[in-house]
Order: C-alpha cells, then sequence, then structure tokens
C-alpha cells in the first residue's frame, strides 16, 4: 500500500512538471522558426534583392520549419535581431533577416545552400548573385558570439559610409568646383532618408568645414578621429557619428599621404 501510494505521488509530480512547462509560453516560441522576430527582416523572392543591395552588410539564415538545429538556432537569432536593434554601430551598417529556405528553394538554390540552418553574411558593398558573394559563418550558434563575428567583419570596412556619386562630387571639391560639388552634395543629401541621409550630410558637413579651415583639415582630423576611435574610449551615443566622419573624410584624403 505504501508503494503504490509513492508511485501515485511520484506521477502526480511528474505530470505537475510537464505541465508547468507547458504553461511557459518561452518555451514554444523558443522553437518556432517562422515567428515574426523584431530586428529580424523575414526574407523571400519578392524582397531578397531589395533588402539585401549590398548598401549594408547582412547576416542572413536560411532557414527550415521542420529543422531540429533550426529550431533550437531560433530563440538565439530572435535575441540578436534585438541586439542589433538596440546598437547603434550595427544597426546602420547591418541587416539582420531570414529565409524559408524549404518553402523558397530557388532562393536557397541560388545561394548554395544544401543544409539547415545555413548562415552568411553579404559584406556590404556587392549586391549578391550567389554564395560567392557571402561569406559562410560556421562559429557557435549564439546571439553573443553571432554579434562578435559581425563586429569583427565590419571593423575592416572603413569605407561603410562612403557613396560613389558623393566621392566624385568630393574629387570635383578638391580640383576647385567647390560651390558646384557643394550644391551636388546638398541636393543629394535632401532626396535621402535614414543612413543614406546621415551619410550625405557627413560629405556637405566636411566641405564646408574644408572652406572654412582649409585644405588640411581632413587629413588631420581623420588622423585625429583615428587615434581617438583606437582608444576604446568614445561614449556609445557619439560612437557611430564619429566612424561614419571618419569613412567619409577618406574620400578627402589622398591614400598616398
Amino acid at each position: 500500500m505504501v508503494q503504490s501510494l509513492r508511485m501515485v505521488a511520484r506521477l502526480a509530480a511528474l505530470v505537475a512538471a510537464l505541465v508547468s512547462v507547458a504553461l511557459v509560453p518561452n518555451v514554444a516560441l523558443a522553437t518556432d522558426t517562422e515567428e515574426s522576430m523584431p530586428g529580424v527582416v523575414d526574407l523571400d523572392s519578392s524582397n531578397f534583392d531589395t533588402v539585401v543591395t549590398g548598401a549594408k552588410g547582412a547576416f542572413v539564415e536560411f532557414y527550415a520549419p521542420w529543422c531540429g538545429h533550426c529550431k533550437h538556432l531560433a530563440p538565439e537569432f530572435k535575441k540578436l535581431g534585438a541586439a542589433v536593434t538596440a546598437d547603434a554601430s550595427l544597426r546602420s551598417r547591418v541587416t539582420i533577416g531570414k529565409v524559408n529556405a524549404d518553402t523558397h528553394r530557388a532562393l536557397g538554390q541560388k545561394f548554395g545552400v544544401q543544409g539547415f540552418p545555413t548562415l552568411m553574411y553579404f559584406p556590404r558593398g556587392v549586391r549578391p548573385t550567389s554564395d560567392k558573394d557571402a561569406v559562410p559563418y560556421n562559429g557557435a550558434r549564439s546571439a553573443g558570439a553571432i554579434a562578435d563575428w559581425i563586429r569583427d567583419q565590419l571593423a575592416d570596412d572603413e569605407d561603410f559610409a562612403r557613396v560613389a556619386d558623393l566621392d566624385e562630387l568630393a574629387i570635383d571639391f578638391l580640383a576647385g568646383k567647390q560651390g558646384d560639388a557643394l550644391e551636388g552634395a546638398q541636393a543629394y543629401a535632401a532626396g535621402k532618408t535614414g543612413d543614406e541621409k546621415a551619410n550625405a550630410e557627413a560629405y556637405v558637413a566636411i566641405m564646408k568645414k574644408i572652406i572654412d579651415k582649409g585644405s588640411e583639415y581632413p587629413a588631420k582630423e581623420r588622423a585625429r578621429l583615428g587615434r581617438v576611435l583606437a582608444s576604446g574610449s568614445v561614449a556609445a551615443d557619439r560612437l557611430q557619428a564619429m566612424r561614419r566622419k571618419h569613412s567619409v573624410l577618406g574620400a578627402f584624403v589622398d591614400d598616398e599621404e
């Protein structure tokens, strides 16, 4: 009789434990690969080419809803989207996206996806057409590890804020066509929004500084900003603006100097 009571008690405890797990919402959400995740763009054949353009870097997961490893990654990918959204230095430079490559198989085939999940980073500056334009990610599958890896990829891209059309105007500006170049840069900035506008406005501000302070300003200011950035002492709220300015100043400095 005592043994039977103990068995009943154990079964009751087990049932209670299972019920408590079922009632925790995050357990269900953690394995939902198709959940809408803040900071993560759902990509498919209709929007991939308009989102992953090369204007910014892009870190993309190709997944299948039935894939166990994809379900395990889902909560970390959700954390990654939130982390990038909260970090201005990442948000303005990289897009986080995911593709249901089981449904959109042509898109997966385009980038050589052969298993799930496949994680790829598409660097800024190239409009991707195949997996040759991507850097595969094979590191730890945690939000922190992926974010750190993305930062490493971005660290080498000092030209992230450069704009080809405005670089041409910078050349004209340095060649003596200051008025026309400044006017052109202002017109370009007026037609943009978001990060594109911020990048263009950096060109305008630097042109005005050169007019005010002289031709030596770009090289001296870029060197100064380089030292400050290397010190690691820049406040988070100033870091992205400083990096942007350092990047755009490169358009006004001779690399051989």
